[in-house]
């Protein structure tokens, strides 16, 4: 038995399985070219998958506009956990848009606005 050297086959995708398997059944003995051809095309009509793009977020500047400060929370509401505390007039990057009166500051951390307002003179940024 002899194997043949394949080397010069440089095409990509189903051209090169189907010269594999051609192959293959030359090397073995076999008669089914035409039926190994036949899955790799199936195969290859396939549609690619393609992922849709994520949206980016509006990140806005935000200020602390009570003298009492107001408290940094584990979640969106008073029942979560208080982990931090920004002072009056304190600034920090929110989401721009709110859940239900709070502010996302980050993973796991949020800030009521009942107690901060925007800083208008710096424009918001998209991530």
């Amino acid at each position: 038995m002899t194997v043949k050297s394949f080397d010069r086959v440089k095409t990509i995708g189903f051209r090169t399985v189907a010269a594999s398997a051609l192959a293959a059944a030359a090397v073995l003995g076999g008669t089914a070219a035409a039926q190994a051809t036949a899955p790799a095309e199936a195969a290859a009509v396939a549609p690619a998958t393609v992922k849709a793009p994520v949206a980016a977020e509006k990140y806005c500047q935000y200020k602390v506009t009570t003298q009492a400060g107001v408290n940094i929370r584990s979640g969106p509401s008073t029942n979560h956990t208080i982990v931090g505390t920004y002072a009056y007039n304190q600034k920090f990057w929110a989401k721009a848009t709110p859940v239900n009166r709070w502010r996302q500051i980050s993973a796991a951390r949020y800030v009521t606005t009942d107690y901060t307002t925007q800083v208008t003179s710096t424009p918001c940024q998209y991530s």
